[in-house]
């Protein structure tokens, strides 16, 4: 990645959500992301420091692309962010035991869900 534009279409592309919720997150327009993705525009200091905190992104990261893109988090802290995402005690601890996985290992999962899933799809 050559530019912070470019890292942070990365960075929505990696959450897997829409450039509207992460600008909602951000409580920034819509097309000022548009903007910085495409590069027309750089992140002022505030919304570098809003994508960091409110992502959990490293700095060092978004402003010149070395080193890992997330910061690691605490067991506790996985546990708090899980318990955003699903209400379900299960659910909750499936994705703390992903986010703790090195990136074979979660392409292994994904690929083994993907798998599952197809059987079942067949077995309908």
């Amino acid at each position: 990645m050559d530019n912070i534009g470019e890292r942070i279409g990365e960075l929505i592309e990696s959450l897997g959500i829409k450039k509207v919720r992460f600008a909602e997150r951000l409580k920034i327009d819509q097309s000022y992301v548009t903007q910085l993705t495409s590069g027309k525009r750089n992140p002022s200091e505030r919304t570098i420091s809003d994508i960091c905190r409110e992502f959990n992104v490293r700095e060092e990261w978004l402003r010149n692309g070395s080193g890992e893109m997330f910061l690691d988090f605490t067991e506790d802290e996985f546990s708090k962010a899980a318990a955003t995402l699903s209400n379900d005690a299960f659910v909750r601890s499936l994705i703390v035991e992903y986010w703790k996985l090195d990136e074979d290992s979660k392409r292994l999962f994904r690929d083994f869900i993907h798998r599952l899933s197809d059987n079942m799809r067949r077995q309908e």
